[in-house]
């Protein structure tokens, strides 16, 4: 994935952070908040998997086994 489009992504999911912070300033719902940081974490799992996909395209045998332990150790938290 270019490098831009990360940053872009990014500068959104960032974004959306700094409402929610301004949300919770704000003394908004809890269901409002919670709405919110569950649309960040989609934006944020997104990302991943395009960035993930993206360097499964381009890997050697050797990069596909440490990107498997890294889905691994993200997976198991």
């Amino acid at each position: 994935m270019e490098i831009q489009k990360i940053q872009n992504r990014l500068k959104r999911i960032e974004g959306q952070v700094r409402g929610v912070q301004e949300m919770v300033a704000l003394l908004r719902s809890n269901d409002e908040i919670t709405i919110q940081l569950s649309a960040i974490r989609s934006a944020t799992d997104s990302l991943i998997i395009s960035i993930v996909e993206d360097e499964i395209d381009q890997a050697d045998k050797d990069r596909l086994l440490q990107l498997k332990r890294t889905v691994k150790r993200m997976i198991r938290g």
